[in-house]
């Protein structure tokens, strides 16, 4: 059959304190968090010991990720009894910085390839498995499911585990190590395939600043404001008309925006409206 990643529902970092409080339900129930990592989604279908790779798009990254390639199929040839799986996971790099994985993901010249496997290596984050020796494992609980997973720490290179944890546990280590957010997982939960699914959480990190915007262009959803750095952000519903008059008059308006981190050009990332600055 074909296999399409499960994805996840979008959490917010106060739904998360509320939900996962040590009174709540949730938080009684069994779901654990590991750490969001920010990569390429990618599904590693390995047949007979040869392994390939498919992004959540369908596109073949076999030949992007030579590494990690390897690393599997030796993995299997060395240390695993079962030829024939399915793993679910991201590759990212080592910094876990999404610009550079996005370098070696987007280069289709062969030579450039090379050079850019020595220059940012990468390593594949395994997080799921979804079948393993022919046996369709998606209907199996979640952890379950874990203990089918092959061990790879410190057996091979540019393949390992993710680890899951205690939500509270998970979401301090990833404030503290600056990383993009977590996801948080109920264990007894199936493996939906191709589905956006409540069983799986979200929470993305953002970060907030002000920004001053000195013009815009209007669209059906309202306007889109920009700043003097070419940050773009899209401002609807009813406050876009307040923003639109206030730059007509001023030339200039100050705004409150959410932002995931700033790109190695300085560019915020998925920056949001949140208001006008007071």
């Amino acid at each position: 059959m074909d296999y399409e990643p499960m994805l996840c529902q979008k959490l917010s970092e106060d739904k998360i304190k509320e939900w996962f409080n040590l009174d709540s339900r949730y938080y009684k129930a069994e779901y654990k968090a590991n750490i969001k990592y920010d990569g390429e989604r990618i599904i590693a279908i390995v047949k007979d010991g040869k392994a390939e790779l498919m992004n959540r798009r369908g596109n073949n990254k076999t030949e992007f990720f030579p590494e990690v390639v390897k690393a599997i199929e030796e993995y299997t040839e060395k240390y695993c009894l079962i030829k024939s799986f399915i793993l679910d996971g991201e590759v990212i790099t080592y910094e876990d910085d999404f610009h550079k994985l996005q370098r070696r993901s987007k280069t289709k010249d062969t030579f450039k390839r090379k050079l850019l496997e020595k220059e940012i290596p990468v390593k594949y984050m395994v997080f799921d498995i979804l079948e393993s020796d022919n046996i369709n494992l998606m209907n199996k609980p979640l952890k379950e499911r874990l203990l089918w997973l092959p061990k790879f720490q410190q057996l091979v290179n540019s393949v390992e585990r993710v680890e899951y944890g205690d939500i509270k546990e998970i979401y301090e280590r990833a404030i503290k190590e600056d990383r993009e957010g977590i996801i948080i997982k109920e264990m007894k939960s199936p493996y939906e395939n191709g589905k956006r699914s409540w069983n799986w959480l979200k929470c993305k990190f953002f970060k907030e600043m002000i920004l001053e915007v000195i013009t815009y262009t209007e669209n059906n959803a309202g306007i889109r404001v920009e700043d003097n750095e070419g940050n773009v952000v899209q401002v609807s519903g009813t406050q876009h008309k307040e923003v639109k008059d206030k730059i007509d008059t001023n030339g200039k308006l100050k705004i409150e925006v959410q932002y995931l981190e700033k790109t190695e050009k300085g560019r915020l990332r998925n920056p949001s409206f949140r208001g006008i600055a007071k």
